[in-house]
């Protein structure tokens, strides 16, 4: 809430902050710390002997930090110092005074951290752990540490020390090299690293395996590229030129992304760190201050009296943040304040900010107020700075949060940032109002020594009395770092890592196995540059990357191919599918690793599993990876995958079809069967989501029904037939007579498995049922199918069961469902017509041709029931039979001359009941009845 109250005078001078504790103050020795003089030698607080009487002249201060390190070097040859306190010591030096983790931790010295280095090679490797931890965490503890690290080059140091270092003081380089890497790498460290990585005559060097995860850390940055260093002494700040009046009629802003990185927490509770101070040479004006974890915002509007508004949010120290101040002017209402977080607006409130007053602004400073005293400087890092002449809404500050810490140009050029935007982001950043409303802004990329130089677009009119560029104050610095993404950019771009996917198989260099790790950390860093570069993406597409992966992954033994490379592969996937642009390398994946059954055959079942279950329900469940790959040659990869990869039956005798995938592991028939599953449920929701099948894409189906002749590896190829055509009939009968796919029905009905016969029948009824009449008649009568399909079904049986008659029974009545019915289906009602009485003939001659049996009885007395209903209900079903020719001869082969038993006397009844309706139906509703009568007679009387 913002409140008038008088402005406390900051005090004038203070004791800087930024001094240390030196170090230990008796010359010519070096100590741990709490050390003290003993007789001629000096005893640490351990207890332990460092410096023996008569080792260095006593006549000779050691003033030089390199000296320092040769006098413990000496110490340490001679056996002289326990590891407790080589530790202590060097931690000492290194900080310039006594070392404390939490109160005195930044590095003084430069060129401490290469006597270090060489220090350590003389040591044991439990002191040399200590230290190399001990120094970790502190260069994770401030950025100051590491930039001092990365200004001695100290990747390079120890990459050319990683072959001949101990395993486990590996581990602890490689940790400390991932932080380092995160901040910043040259291109000379990154070739340097990948030097490391080229194995020989199939063997990794020493440690590249674990030098592959400093890869993995190095996209894992959470700041700017270049920023301002404030080092928090007194009087370290950047001074901006005198303002001559400040914009206000609109309103303005101020945005930048910054990080508070103290020098201890002793004063945290007394400092007021200024993050901008912008005032008159009588103290009016603008600031925003840190009370502990706090923002005040202060408008001074005459001396001693203004405004503040507390934004209670919780900044930690060490941490990057964005934060914009909005002031919002309203000539005849309160004006307004609005403090945003990352995008986020977190605090607001009524505050008469404008300060009325015709002086120039000539105490005008970034990271200090404008006494400049040790308790009022900021101590931290701060990115390019922004003061916009205008009130921003929320949708242009979130816009400017998702370009990221690093951004620092004008909103000019959509094209500018690597970072992946969404359009209507694009349309608020770039539609010019940001560029022309910008007053001033600085940044660490554009200065020269110390001076910052303006870089605001040249046409904007500017507020400064003279030259609008700024000064960088005693040892406040721009720092420039290195990514990874332009450091790997220099050297060839991503194309870089795919040698290091040929490796794969390479053994280590002391147990000779193979790491199956290596894949997955390979992948979690590319899959890592790419998210966060749309630059390396397109690197990725116009190289064909992933074809190079997938083909290298095929070459390498399957072992590599992890649940861990699965969900790389699949976390991209998703990735992309939320990409507006990211359909392209979406499609290359596919083609080249996800649908590349070469790569995924030989892995365990499991992984094979997750693949395939994903891509039939999450995969195939989005628009736009749907629109991505709707295509015929998805289609006929899978198709051809399901042929050659993924049979239950190997093809190779019955079908002549050189089969692959056999030289390796395979997963069970069992996991082969239910994997098919869900690559036919995939291919039939690719099929049937949009508008239906199209015609290459049923061609392939066929061609593969035609070609294989195992029974195991036809069966659920055709109950995806089945069930597309039920699904999507509009689309599958014309595509399946324009393929002429009744030849693939007259070649399955000859199958020596019912179930296979059964499935034919199904595909049979649905095209039956949505043809029309006349083609209907050119197919089948034409060509005597129906008679074809008799011959067709006695070819390997010599009984009709009932789920065959069911099967019948569907076709005649075009009553066909996808369930296969093994018991006697239900009674026909009044509804039920017939729709293709030459099934009645055809079922009939198998009743006639087939073996005796008690099944046979059941299904011939179910025939007959059927007809029996059929008949007595519709007069339409008993004219279809009339029609047709000579349908006495087959119905009179139903029944017995001469029954032997009960059931052959019932049965032959039966036959007779239905000549009865027959001829009741002539006589009573049809002319020539007396015609009908005759033509029964003459065919009953040779029998």
């Amino acid at each position: 809430m913002s409140s008038e109250k008088p402005a406390s005078v900051p005090p004038q001078s203070d004791p800087d902050r930024a001094a240390h504790p030196q170090g230990p103050g008796q010359p010519q020795v070096v100590t741990g710390a709490g050390s003290a003089p003993i007789g001629d030698r000096m005893v640490s607080g351990s207890g332990s002997m460092v410096l023996p009487a008569g080792v260095i002249n006593p006549a000779v201060p050691i003033r030089n930090i390199q000296m320092k390190f040769a006098v413990l070097v000496g110490l340490i040859r001679v056996g002289e110092v326990s590891n407790r306190d080589i530790v202590e010591t060097v931690l000492n030096l290194l900080v310039g005074g006594e070392f404390d983790l939490e109160m005195n931790f930044i590095i003084q010295d430069s060129e401490s951290i290469g006597c270090m280095v060489d220090l350590l090679s003389h040591c044991q490797v439990t002191c040399q752990a200590e230290v190399w931890s001990m120094f970790t965490a502190i260069l994770r503890k401030s950025v100051r540490n590491l930039q001092t690290s990365t200004e001695v080059g100290l990747i390079q140091l120890v990459l050319t020390k990683m072959s001949s270092v101990d395993d486990m003081i590996a581990d602890l380089l490689v940790d400390m090299l991932g932080v380092m890497a995160s901040y910043s790498i040259t291109v000379k460290e990154l070739k340097l690293l990948f030097s490391m990585l080229r194995g020989d005559n199939w063997v990794w060097p020493r440690h590249a395996i674990k030098l592959l995860s400093v890869l993995n850390q190095m996209p894992q940055r959470h700041g700017p590229d270049t920023f301002f260093n404030f080092p928090g002494r007194s009087a370290a700040a950047i001074a901006l030129p005198p303002i001559a009046k400040w914009p206000y009629q609109n309103g303005f802003t101020l945005n930048t992304w910054f990080r508070q990185d103290p020098l201890n927490n002793i004063n945290v509770d007394k400092d007021k760190p200024y993050l901008y101070c912008f005032r008159t040479s009588k103290g009016i004006g603008y600031s925003a201050h840190f009370v502990g974890n706090c923002l005040i915002v202060t408008s001074l509007k005459s001396k001693g009296k203004g405004f503040q508004h507390c934004v209670k949010y919780d900044f930690q120290p060490r941490k990057w943040y964005m934060i914009s101040i909005v002031h919002i002017y309203n000539r005849w209402r309160n004006s307004e304040i609005r403090c945003y977080v990352n995008g986020q607006l977190v605090s607001y409130g009524d505050m008469a900010w404008h300060v009325n007053t015709n002086d120039s602004y000539d105490k005008c400073f970034l990271g200090s107020s404008e006494t400049a005293d040790a308790n009022r400087v900021f101590c931290g890092q701060l990115g390019a700075i922004y003061v916009f002449s205008e009130a921003l809404n929320p949708a242009q500050i979130f816009a400017i949060h998702q370009l990221g810490p690093g951004y620092k140009s004008t909103f000019k050029f959509k094209s500018e940032s690597d970072i992946h935007l969404a359009e209507h982001h694009k349309q608020v950043l770039y539609d010019g109002k940001l560029a022309s409303s910008i007053s001033f802004t600085y940044n660490a990329k554009a200065t020269d020594a110390q001076l910052c130089l303006e870089s605001s677009p040249r046409e904007n009119p500017s507020i400064f009395v003279h030259s609008p560029h700024a000064l960088m104050l005693q040892d406040v610095k721009a720092i420039v770092t290195h990514s990874i993404h332009s450091a790997i950019h220099s050297i060839g771009g991503i194309q870089v890592l795919f040698p290091l996917f040929s490796q794969l198989d390479y053994r280590q260099l002391t147990d000779s196995s193979v790491d199956t790790t290596v894949c997955a950390t390979l992948l979690a860093f590319l899959v890592e540059l790419l998210k966060s570069s749309v630059a390396m993406q397109e690197q990725m597409l116009g190289g064909k990357g992933f074809l190079v992966i997938g083909y290298l992954l095929e070459k390498s033994s399957r072992v590599h191919i992890t649940r861990a490379v699965l969900e790389q592969f699949l976390s991209f996937a998703k990735y992309l599918d939320g990409l507006t642009h990211g359909a392209p390398l979406l499609k290359q994946l596919c083609d080249h690793v996800l649908f590349n059954a070469a790569i995924w055959i030989h892995t365990p079942a499991k992984v094979q599993l997750s693949l395939y279950t994903y891509l039939s329900a999450e995969f195939i469940g989005t628009a736009t990876i749907y629109s991505t790959i709707r295509r015929v040659g998805t289609v006929l990869q899978l198709m051809h995958t399901l042929k050659y990869y993924y049979w239950v039956c190997n093809p190779l005798e019955a079908s002549g079809i050189s089969p692959k995938g056999l030289d390796g592991p395979r997963p069970s028939q069992k996991e082969i069967i239910s994997l098919r599953a869900f690559m036919l449920l995939f291919l039939k929701q690719l099929i049937l989501k949009d508008r239906g099948v199209k015609e290459d894409e049923l061609q392939s189906i066929l061609n593969y029904l035609l070609t294989m002749h195992e029974d195991e590896n036809i069966h659920d190829v055709l109950q995806l037939l089945v069930a597309l055509m039920s699904e999507h009939p509009a689309s599958m009968i014309p595509a399946f007579d324009q393929r002429n796919g009744i030849r693939v029905i007259c070649k399955l009905l000859a199958s020596k498995s019912e179930s296979i016969r059964v499935q034919a029948l199904k595909v049979l009824g649905y095209f039956l049922k949505h043809l029309g009449h006349k083609r209907k008649v050119e197919i089948m009568h034409t060509h005597s199918l129906f008679t074809l399909l008799g011959e067709r079904l006695m070819m390997h049986t010599h009984t009709v069961s009932i789920t065959t008659y069911n099967t019948l029974y569907e076709i005649l009545t075009e009553q066909v469902c996808t369930q296969v019915v093994h018991k006697p289906h239900p009674e026909p009602d009044s509804t039920i017509k017939i729709q293709n009485p030459m099934i009645l003939k055809v079922v009939a001659t198998l009743l006639k041709n087939s073996s005796p049996s008690t099944e046979l009885m059941e299904v011939r007395r179910l025939f007959l029931s059927d007809m029996i209903k059929l008949f007595s209900n519709s007069r339409e079903n008993r004219r279809c039979l009339l029609q047709c020719s000579v349908w006495q001869d087959w119905m009179f082969s139903l029944g017995y001359i001469n029954p032997k038993n009960p059931e052959e006397q019932k049965i032959t009844e039966m036959v007779y009941n239905i000549f009865r309706i027959l001829l009741y139906h002539r006589i009573k509703c049809e002319s020539g009845a007396a015609n009908g009568l005759v033509d029964i007679l003459s065919i009953a009387t040779p029998r």
